[in-house]
């Protein structure tokens, strides 16, 4: 193959980059998978493997540029194992015809359920999912969660294919199972109204760039005891960032959650905060909701670790190559499902980075939660990427699941989000703020936290063969 064309399909998926936020130019992500589509039309399952691997190696050297910030040697290394991933499904797509049309979507979805898992428990950030964040069409997260938008980007990529190439029939096919599934969204099963309560949350503020080996943690928990004294009207739950305060084992015993508790009694409020709890050689992130007058009500240690973020995968092996005393300490992962009990009753609780998996929102909900807190970071990062992926996470996080979203981050975004993905209070980057609105509490379950991903999973994994079948039916009917 040509290395010009080689080179195109590399463009074209950095192109594909751009529907990510902060940018949000969704539409760049069908506009380019259609045009993909039309100008790579092999028989061969290794050109088609080659076109589709160069595509999403331009898609993922884009898309995942935030890595950096961590280590530029690991994002060398992601990308083509992001693409490769991506890429394996799409070299099984049918060249033309109505197989197409069902193997496409079925391979991106294939594509991104299988990188939410591998490598390292999965890496889901910058996900196609992310891009329609601001249109109807993520409405239908509340069916099957993001892989059902995933395959309806596909299924717009197909349209755009139609479009490119005058196949005015796969146009008007597309876009009608399009407005049918944004139609089914808004008549699908929603939560109801529990109570209203006030919801607040705090942004300690500081640089971008900054990481926790380096920085002082005594002073993150007096930057969010500062935050505090902004606060202009009673809250009923207050929710800190991510490692808002660190302690030695047991974090039950320390002083500070002490100091939280003595807080929550003269504010009459449950406070969620955040410890780095260190033990040793090892630490737990650990969220805890502190009561009124009797101090920790539950307490939920975080499950999904950030793989060489809290813990160095193979670390014997690396540490021989790499400098790794940004991370002197392994993370010990906690299990169960997200949720802590309180005054207020269940409350649904992610760390971070869990805010990109469903499953791990779907696990508070499943056992009851009210309503959703997202204690994060962000600190490490020099820039607004991450940011805006937490941001957009969380929006998708609060749709799927029909309940309002407390995201408080560090250095931003923090955000109250509705259970439409409206964010109804922002703050900005590095700026010391706490943000205060009337907030529900919500009962019952949409679709998606009822079935998981699993069904639409499956489906894809199925439909994906199919696909051919139908592909050699009809040549031979030809």
């Amino acid at each position: 193959m040509k290395l010009t064309a080689l080179l195109g399909r590399i463009l074209l998926g950095a192109l594909m980059a751009l529907s990510l936020p902060p940018f949000g130019l969704w539409v760049l992500a069908p506009l380019a998978i259609g045009a993909y589509l039309k100008y790579s039309r092999d028989a061969s399952y290794r050109r088609q493997f080659t076109n589709a691997f160069a595509l999403w190696i331009g898609y993922f050297a884009a898309g995942l540029t935030w890595m950096t910030d961590l280590t530029v040697a690991g994002w060398l290394a992601a990308i083509p194992v992001q693409a490769l991933i991506m890429a394996l499904p799409m070299a099984f797509v049918p060249s033309t015809g109505l197989g197409r049309a069902v193997g496409l979507p079925a391979a991106l979805v294939v594509g991104e359920t299988t990188r939410w898992v591998i490598p390292f428990g999965g890496v889901p950030m910058s996900s196609l999912a992310m891009g329609p964040i601001d249109t109807y069409l993520v409405d239908v997260v509340r069916i099957s969660g993001p892989l059902l938008l995933i395959a309806l980007i596909g299924i717009l990529a197909i349209a755009c294919e139609g479009a490119i190439s005058r196949n005015f029939k796969a146009v008007w096919v597309s876009i009608s199972l399009s407005i049918a599934l944004v139609a089914l969204a808004q008549v699908s099963p929603r939560g109801e109204i529990e109570e209203t309560i006030v919801g607040s949350v705090v942004q300690a503020g500081g640089d971008l760039g900054t990481r926790a080996a380096t920085s002082s943690q005594g002073d993150v928990f007096r930057r969010h005891l500062e935050a505090m004294e902004l606060q202009d009207s009673k809250s009923d739950l207050i929710v800190w960032s991510e490692s808002s305060v660190t302690v030695n084992a047991p974090l039950e015993e320390s002083r500070e959650l002490n100091a939280i508790t003595h807080l929550a009694s003269e504010l009459d409020a449950v406070i969620i905060a955040n410890f780095s709890e260190i033990d040793g050689n090892n630490f737990r992130n650990a969220s805890v909701a502190v009561n009124p007058k009797n101090g920790i009500g539950g307490r939920y240690d975080k499950v999904h670790l950030v793989p060489f973020g809290e813990y160095i995968p193979l670390r014997g092996l690396v540490e021989n190559f790499a400098d790794l005393s940004l991370i002197p300490r392994e993370a010990l992962p906690g299990s169960g499902p997200g949720i802590l009990d309180s005054a207020l009753g269940p409350i649904g609780n992610v760390i971070s980075f869990e805010v990109y998996f469903p499953e791990r929102v779907r696990s508070g909900i499943r056992a009851g939660a009210t309503i959703i807190t997202n204690p994060t970071l962000a600190s490490s990062y020099t820039n607004s990427l991450v940011p805006e992926q937490s941001l957009a996470s969380a929006r998708l996080r609060a749709i799927e699941s029909d309940r309002w979203v407390l995201q408080a981050s560090t250095t931003g975004y923090s955000a109250i989000v509705a259970p439409d993905g409206q964010v109804v209070a922002e703050s900005r980057l590095r700026d010391q703020a706490i943000l205060t609105e009337h907030v529900e509490l919500r009962r019952g379950n949409t679709w998606a936290t009822n079935l998981g991903k699993l069904p639409i999973s499956f489906l894809a994994f199925g439909l994906l063969p199919i696909s051919h079948l139908i592909s050699v039916r009809r040549r031979e009917l030809l």
